[in-house]
């Protein structure tokens, strides 16, 4: 018998060498064989006579051998002639570099032939499959509807079928988790019948319940995983309740010189409410471009400071973690309370004035970027941490500072993102976190109007900043390269920033250039005189992707937008109409756009809302490369898709409660973990993490 997790090269037919193919196909156990699904099927079940074959198409005959004869073509290739005959005719089949199939067929014997016709001296059949017409055991390749998948070099569609059908007639039934009660009411096959019909189905109604089945068994085994992962954290740890800090974070709002939305206020109010408890907050702060989530994040830290504990704010670029730093000088004077800013560009003296305030607590926030997560980098009180664009993180990352270097003990957690994720995602991805909603813009904030230009010639951007600059505004130029390329035909932001200076009329205005590889003194002062107004176009790359607020930038002009993700187009779009002006986003393209990148650049210019765009963005790239999934190590779905099985992600938050209870009750959740391992190969990191 074999089990789901067995290594694949053991499996009847493999071996080590067709197991390093596999391996091309990401399929390593016998679970990633069967969740290797069709890409699609063909039905041959009906068969037609020879007399009534049509070229074009594909079809199935019943016809007995009359010839064989292996064929010589120039170059040495071999080849192999059939004459094969029904009651209706004759006709010609021809395989192509396979003249061991010689020993297959039998003269004066009856086959069932399914393949292409092609015309050449009448219809024939090219490459054609074959079974014996005759047999006791079911057909596998003809005479049924037979599974289509995604192959590799060396690895043929006959061949990988037949290694199905191996793995299916032995194996072992694995642990079916879902009750009657919860099949019945999803309308959902056992396991093993899912497997079964998923790539051997008998009609075409089996296939989307065998894969609904499937599709739950994959997010429920990665919400059951999060969520232990979870329950363990809570009781093996505990974290300060923050309610001594209430009154120091009430002062910090009420000092805002704005209040604070609907959804900002129900958002705050689920946070202190987790903060002040024991309990070690999880949750994840969700909202568009401009929603107001820094606000939020930094009354928690105030809240944690008031406590008499420390707070961390961790971003992923320095742009973003000097613009919290920006935002914190601005509005935390009202609480009373200092910070301090470390980046990788701090200089070593303020470098060791940093880490001796944060050991000692005398610097009660620490807003960094990865250098907070240094070794050398410790705190005396660590309560509350909040991450910005958590996908940027690896799950380690997040925990060793999350613990504060402490194994016993938790910080309250805070994940935001800017990165519109549809709820069901949210819901999957993020299963051991509480989810908070930022839906709501606010008030005053304009539509920022989108739209595109020709921009083969370098004079039609310079004359799009001219009128913006007579308008009294100020412009971001977004590049996707730093300097000119060998390799890629691309407008680079050096080479530009250089020609608009050659403009007086821009030149007058201000021009600077930012990038990642601008020493960080430097672009923190160009950004500054970019946000006070002394410089009013800022030429750069997608360093500014993220957080940058810059109130009064009026434009955004993107040059080669397609080559740029929707979410990041949208997030490019969001640094400008943050004040009471409206604000424009030009996608400056050139000719020769392909037709896909065409439709992607007409959805981007047609949808304004972050969560609606990024439906479209996950259909485009996946839900892997979208939220960066690859650096947690979540697995990859192969059957499910959240965003069209969303009663599955609703089915699954409440089963997986179930089945912890149960698991816990029964037998101390060994048997859900086994469950849990078995679906979600390398589970221990979940497990381990919290």
């Amino acid at each position: 018998m074999t089990a789901l997790s067995d290594p694949i090269r053991y499996l009847e037919g493999v071996g080590p060498e067709m197991a390093r193919r596999l391996a091309r196909l990401e399929i390593r156990t016998v679970r990633d064989l069967l969740l290797h699904l069709p890409v699609g099927y063909r039905d041959r079940r009906e068969t037609t006579p020879i007399a009534r074959l049509k070229p074009g198409v594909e079809a199935s005959i019943e016809a007995t051998v009359a010839s064989v004869r292996p064929l010589r073509r120039v170059r040495g290739r071999k080849d192999l002639e059939a004459t094969l005959r029904d009651p209706t005719g004759m006709l010609r089949a021809v395989w192509f570099h396979q003249p061991y199939l010689a020993s297959t067929l039998q003269v004066g014997q009856r086959y069932v032939f399914s393949g292409a016709v092609h015309a050449f001296r009448g219809p024939e059949l090219h490459n054609p499959e074959f079974e014996p017409a005759e047999t006791e055991e079911a057909h596998l390749h003809v005479g049924r509807i037979a599974p289509r998948y995604a192959l590799t070099e060396g690895i043929t569609e006959r061949w990988l079928r037949a290694r199905v059908r191996a793995a299916l007639d032995r194996l072992r039934p694995p642990p079916e988790v879902l009750s009657d009660a919860w099949r019945a009411r999803l309308v959902l096959p056992l396991l093993p019948d899912a497997f079964e019909r998923i790539h051997f189905p008998s009609s075409v109604a089996e296939v989307d319940p065998a894969r609904r089945r499937l599709a739950l068994e994959e997010i429920l085994a990665l919400q059951v995983a999060l969520k232990l992962a979870r329950r363990r954290h809570r009781r093996a740890h505990r974290a300060p309740s923050l309610i001594p800090g209430a009154e120091t974070a009430r002062r910090f709002i009420g000092g805002l010189p704005f209040p604070l939305t609907a959804a900002q206020a129900r958002a705050l109010g689920a946070i202190e409410a987790d903060l002040d408890r024991e309990v070690p907050m999880r949750r994840l702060l969700l909202g568009d471009v401009g929603s107001g989530k820094t606000v939020l994040a930094m009354a928690a830290a105030v809240r944690a400071a008031g406590a008499g504990h420390q707070a961390a704010l961790l971003a992923p670029t320095m742009i973003l973690a000097e613009q919290h730093a920006a935002t914190a000088a601005r509005h935390l004077e009202a609480a009373g309370l200092g910070f301090g800013l470390l980046t990788a560009g701090t200089p070593e003296r303020e470098r060791r004035r940093l880490r001796e305030g944060f050991a000692s607590g005398e610097i009660p926030i620490a807003i960094g970027t990865h250098a907070l997560l240094e070794p050398s980098v410790a705190f005396r009180s660590l309560a509350f941490v909040a991450v910005d664009e958590q996908h940027r993180f690896g799950v380690r990352q997040r925990i060793s500072l999350a613990r504060g270097g402490d194994q016993d003990r938790s910080t309250h957690l805070l994940v935001l993102t800017a990165t519109p994720i549809p709820r069901s995602y949210a819901m999957t991805f993020y299963g051991d976190l509480d989810l908070s909603l930022l839906d709501e813009k606010p008030p005053g904030r304009l539509p920022v109007e989108t739209t595109s230009i020709d921009g083969a010639r370098r004079e039609v951007l310079a004359g799009l900043l001219r009128e913006e600059m007579e308008r009294g505004g100020s412009a971001f130029v977004v590049y996707p390269i730093i300097e000119e390329s060998e390799t890629l035909d691309l407008e680079d932001a050096t080479t530009t920033a250089g020609a608009l200076r050659d403009d007086p009329a821009l030149a007058s205005a201000g021009i600077e250039l930012v990038h990642g590889r601008l020493p960080a003194e430097e672009r923190r002062r160009a950004l500054e005189r970019f946000r006070s107004g002394e410089v009013r176009i800022l030429v750069t790359t997608t360093v500014v992707e993220v957080g940058l607020d810059i109130p009064d930038a009026t434009l955004v002009a993107i040059e080669h937008p397609e080559r740029f993700g929707l979410a990041q187009l949208h997030q490019l779009r969001g640094r400008v109409g943050r004040a009471e002006r409206a604000g424009r986003c030009v996608l400056v393209t050139r000719r020769g756009l392909g037709e896909a990148a065409r439709r992607r650049l007409a959805v981007f210019q047609s949808v304004s809302d972050g969560f609606r765009l990024a439906e479209e963005d996950l259909k485009l790239r996946g839900p892997g490369e979208f939220l960066g999934t690859s650096q947690h190590g979540f697995p990859s779905f192969r059957a499910a898709d959240p965003m069209r099985d969303q009663d599955l992600v609703e089915a699954a938050q409440a089963l997986s409660e179930e089945l912890l209870d149960r698991g816990e009750a029964e037998s101390g959740g060994g048997r859900v973990e086994a469950w849990i391992e078995t679906h979600v190969p390398g589970a221990e990191r979940y497990l381990a993490s919290g």
